[in-house]
């Protein structure tokens, strides 16, 4: 198994929840919505829907998205 290693740079006053949000929010456009980022990223499209506006999700969720987002790198 090949390890993989990501480093995220958060501002000051920024979260790390922030920071995976905003690298969410790159991804989308007018063509690839929240509903396709879910699929890929393999969570319930409600549960996407609820972190990028701002409400709470469960380890599980982070753990599939920083996954993801480690596999995207």
């Amino acid at each position: 198994m090949a390890s993989r290693s990501k480093t995220i740079y958060i501002k000051d006053g920024q979260t790390f929840t922030d920071s995976i949000r905003t690298e969410l929010f790159d991804k989308i456009s007018r063509r690839y919505k929240i509903i396709h980022l879910a699929e890929d990223v393999g969570v319930d499209k409600f549960q996407m829907y609820r972190f990028m506006h701002g409400h709470e999700v469960t380890g599980k969720f982070y753990d599939k998205v920083f996954n993801y987002l480690i596999k995207g790198s």
